[in-house]
């Protein structure tokens, strides 16, 4: 920051840690800042599995590598822990080595916005409010163990997604022992990419930038990932590595161990998200990760994964695609297709454009040959390619690469396990350590790919071919050895003798996968889709899946049953009452003769993710309603789960808003309107905005209920449509708002996310509505009887009589407890959050006077600069205004304690050199550069000595000589 000679002052957020930052956290205490870490055991995630014969029987009975770079993962993309567990054997048996989650931690709870809706809520996955594991997308830390467990007992690895380069952009729903801006760098966007510093030191998309040159970040971090092995995770994947200064770069003359210390965790496998451009460093990375993991790691390859999804979004299956590695080597390398980030991000027109039939040819490509780990990326439930309703290039809801057909949690496409992507990661598996090579089988619409040792017994190839017509292969050139070649997918055949292949055909638009090795079992399974959700209207249609079952069978709960074949639709809930659960129970007979059941539960009207006391108060960030607003979504009907949605681009013809026009305050202090609006279509139903013409004098909410504050005239008014068609009514207001007999002021407790107010008079028998009342507000400015941020609820007149409360979360937790009459109390109290007591309000709290200035002056002072000589001392005065300031009180710092030093204003100088000298009162500070200069030493005598010297005196003969010494 440059100082300016003439700052009289400065807001001390701006200077808070100029200088002594470290003294000033030393006292704090941040035990609590990673919670599970007490339980936390050092584990080394590779001899835990590969040294455990349970896993390591599953893993050789799948034929799954021993390391985790060798294999394929498959990327759950927003799968909960729960969805996993149900679809780990068929993982296992589709040949993946490991699953990758989504970021495990608490983040920013966003299901007011709908019922687990994909497009407005995938991203906050990636917004961390706390460094504890658990959120209401993936599930609960102990889901995530019980996952890892069930994971191990079958062979398979988890990769967990970590969040650790920011938090959220909200910064308000931050956990408190994280809210400190200390923890972050500052608050400045990046503008320059190819800055390091900018790109590292700076906010990524308005996300809070963690600050990980602080120690209490870093230990944090590390003791998140630690936690996180310990319960079961075997690697990490790094979100927005890159932007994450490596240990040799110094910025703002901080150096950072962050990478030193956070990927010492146990973890056998890591790797980074660094999206390749200019001045990123990526081989450092990609060493990094390697060499900080026992068994392997590397980065993401964008360059490689952009070529791929060029190859095959053009339909252009040319070798050269598949093998372009430029800016890392390939053992260090994580590959795909496709990410969720260039699927969800709408990368060009790609999600649309790229079909399954063609992401399977890209995966082949690249998960066939010899290079670093394959990704597979599992799309949501028809969503992108050709699944959307208006075929390919359009999506399903016109709102982006999300259809909606699933909620987050649920598994996505079935692709994952389709039988030719399965062969392909089964010969990858066979092939490890095998020398690979890629060409051409006639032309760029067939690849091939050949993996070789010597042997018959160990060869094989890859084929995909995208040609519409078969492809005959004799004379093809090879590698393979002499011999024939099974087909995993067909049973087909193709022989090899001197160098050619002889014999031998792949069917048109189809992959092959030619080998003799031992591959893993069917993949089978029966469900129905979506996962969970509501039920709008009368009845819901359920896709049923069959997916290579026989036997499959369903059956609901409002009496339904039958035989279903993959695609069958059924309709659910037309019997169903509002909130009721409908249940659905699906039956089948595995490819490998195992049985299948699943039940899935569906709310009319209602979802089971949707919980309305889970602290989501403020349910859209600007990004979201930014995205809301470019797509034409309307924000209002993601408010409440139990209203149907309305749509926003709609003519209105006319609109016509009715209700009370007067409103006396002494008898009533709200009235009801209406709008009634008619559309072109007719019949459907926009949202309506309400807006007051003076909030002082009334407010009206989403509703349209009108809440008067003071006598005086105000105009609602009403707007709806794309034409943004609206009508007003004016409302007069006399009379005088009664003061409320009895409110009630609250702490908060710890943990809760929200705080209800239940009232009831034991004399009358009346309360205040149903369990568990009402929620309080919290004060955004100070009241005459508390502080800002207090809760607050103004208590309804119940009658004369024994008032009691209760206070609860709304879901589970309160005070007093249950079965205990509630706390007695009259007038205004308040409530620390803790007692099961209330106290009476004192409500004659003076407002405090902040300070508005502080100005530094001082014999010597002059522009903010004053100088001294070593030894030499100053008296400064701090002026504080105003002069009825409340807190006037001056604290004074010294950004070098060994240059010059201040008590109570005065500065001594110490020794050569700046410090700068600060003085704060309230929130504003001042500060002036105190330059020390060394004092110059007079000389105070010089003596003459020697031999013959006596009194200053010397005698010597003509040629004598005597040396003298003179001493100063």
């Amino acid at each position: 920051m440059k100082q300016s000679a003439t700052l009289a002052r400065l807001s001390k957020k701006t200077v808070a840690f100029l200088a002594a930052a470290t003294t000033l956290l030393a006292g704090l205490s941040f035990a609590t800042a990673a919670p599970q870490q007490a339980n936390a055991a050092t584990r080394d995630s590779y001899a835990d599995t590969i040294g455990n014969p349970t896993f390591e029987a599953a893993r050789q009975k799948y034929g799954l590598p021993k390391d985790m770079k060798d294999g394929a993962t498959l990327h759950a993309f927003e799968w909960s822990f729960k969805t996993i567990m149900e679809n780990i054997p068929d993982i296992a048996k589709a040949g993946y080595t490991s699953i990758q989650t989504e970021p495990i931690v608490k983040i920013k709870d966003n299901r007011k916005l709908g019922t687990g809706n994909w497009y407005l809520n995938w991203y906050y996955v990636y917004q961390p409010t706390d460094m504890s594991i658990g959120n209401y997308v993936v599930g609960s830390e102990d889901e995530f163990k019980e996952m890892c467990k069930l994971a191990h007992q079958y062979g398979l690895r988890i990769i967990v997604d970590s969040v650790s380069n920011h938090f959220t952009s909200d910064f308000d729903v931050i956990e408190g022992k994280w809210k400190n801006k200390a923890y972050y760098h500052e608050d400045k966007q990046i503008s320059d990419y190819n800055n390091r510093e900018d790109c590292t030191q700076h906010k990524l998309s308005g996300l809070w930038d963690l600050n990980t040159q602080d120690d209490t970040v870093t230990e944090g971090m590390h003791d998140l990932l630690a936690q996180t092995v310990a319960d079961g995770a075997d690697g990490f994947r790094y979100d927005a590595a890159k932007h994450i200064e490596l240990s040799d770069e110094v910025f703002g003359g901080k150096q950072s161990h962050y990478w030193d210390t956070i990927l010492q965790n146990g973890a056998q496998y890591q790797y980074g998200e660094v999206l390749e451009d200019a001045n990123v460093r990526e081989s450092d990375y990609a060493n990094l990760f390697n060499s900080s993991s026992p068994r392997g790691g590397g980065i993401t390859d964008s360059s490689y994964g952009h070529e791929v999804r060029n190859a095959v979004q053009f339909k252009n299956l040319g070798a050269s695609h598949f093998t372009s590695h430029s800016k890392v080597t390939e053992d260090k390398t994580v590959n795909w297709v496709e990410s969720h980030d260039n699927f969800a991000n709408g990368e060009a027109n790609i999600p649309q454009e790229l079909s399954d039939e063609w992401i399977k040819y890209g995966w082949a490509g690249v998960t066939a040959q010899k290079n670093g780990m394959s990704l597979f990326f599992d799309r949501p439930y028809k969503d992108g390619g050709t699944y959307g309703t208006g075929g390919v290039g359009t999506y399903g809801n016109g709102s982006g690469p999300f259809t909606e057909n699933s909620k987050l949690g649920d598994a996505g496409s079935d692709l994952w396990k389709d039988p030719e992507v399965v062969a392909v990661n089964h010969f990858r598996n066979a092939m490890v350590g095998e020398a690979s090579n890629v060409s051409n089988c006639g032309d760029d619409n067939c690849l091939m790919v050949e993996r070789y040792a010597g042997s018959a017994a160990q060869d094989g190839m890859v084929v995909a071919n995208a040609n519409g017509s078969d492809k005959n292969l004799a004379g093809q050139s090879t590698k393979l050895a002499n011999g024939t070649y099974t087909d995993e997918v067909t049973g087909s055949t193709i022989t090899v003798s001197g160098g050619k292949v002889t014999s031998g055909t792949v069917k048109g638009q189809s992959i092959a996968a030619f080998s003799n090795k031992t591959r893993s079992g069917k993949v089978s399974t029966a469900e129905a889709y979506p996962n969970k959700g509501t039920i709008p209207g009368e009845s819901k249609t359920i896709t049923l899946r069959s997916y290579q079952s026989t036997n499959t069978t369903y059956s609901t709960s409002d009496g339904q049953s039958g035989s279903f074949k993959d695609g069958d639709t059924i309709e659910i809930g037309s019997k169903a009452k509002s909130d009721e659960v409908v249940t659905v129970t699906v039956k089948g007979t595995g490819a490998d003769g195992e049985a299948i059941k699943h039940t899935y539960s569906y709310t009319k009207y209602g979802d089971p993710t949707y919980d309305p006391s889970d602290g989501t108060s403020s349910p859209c960030d600007k990004y979201c309603m930014e995205y809301m607003e470019k797509n034409g979504l309307d924000p209002d009907c993601y408010i409440d789960a139990k209203e149907p949605c309305h749509p926003r681009n709609v003519t209105v013809t006319a609109i016509k808003v009715s209700g009370d026009t007067s409103m006396d305050l002494a008898s009533t202090q709200s009235v009801q309107l209406k709008a009634d609006v008619t559309t072109d279509p007719a019949g459907k139903r926009p949202s309506v905005t309400w807006t007051s013409s003076d909030t002082s004098v009334a407010t009206v909410d989403s509703k349209g209920k009108v809440s008067g504050l003071k006598a005086g005239t105000v105009k609602i008014t009403a707007t709806a449509g794309t034409n943004k068609k609206s009508d007003s009514i004016t409302i007069t207001i006399t009379g005088v708002k009664p003061e409320v007999s009895n409110v009630i002021y609250a702490t908060k407790p710890s943990g809760w996310s929200k705080i209800y107010a239940y009232v009831y008079n034991d004399t009358t028998s009346k309360n205040n509505g149903n369990w568990p009342g009402v929620e309080m507000t919290q004060l955004t400015a100070d009241d005459s009887c508390a502080k800002a941020g207090t809760y607050k609820y103004e208590v309804p007149d119940l009658g004369e009589g024994k008032y009691r409360v209760i206070f609860t979360n709304g879901s589970g937790a309160q005070t007093p407890g249950a079965s205990q009459p509630g706390i007695e109390f009259s007038g205004k109290v308040s409530w620390d959050g803790s007692s099961s007591t209330v106290t009476a309000v004192n409500c004659n709290i003076q407002q405090p006077i902040p300070v508005e200035s502080v100005t530094i002056s001082g014999n010597g002072v002059s522009d903010g600069k004053l100088s001294l000589k070593v030894g030499a001392s100053a008296q400064l005065t701090a002026t504080v205004k105003p002069d009825n300031a409340t807190n006037k009180t001056v604290s004074w710092d010294s950004s070098d304690n060994s240059v010059a030093k201040v008590s109570d204003g005065k500065v001594t100088a110490l020794k050569a050199g700046t410090a700068t000298i600060t003085a704060t009162a309230g929130d504003i500070s001042s500060l002036i550069t105190v330059t020390v200069a060394d004092v110059p030493v007079p000389v105070t005598s010089v003596s003459v000595s020697g031999d013959g010297v006596s009194d200053g005196k010397l005698s010597l003969k003509s040629g004598a000589s005597v040396q003298l010494t003179a001493t100063v």
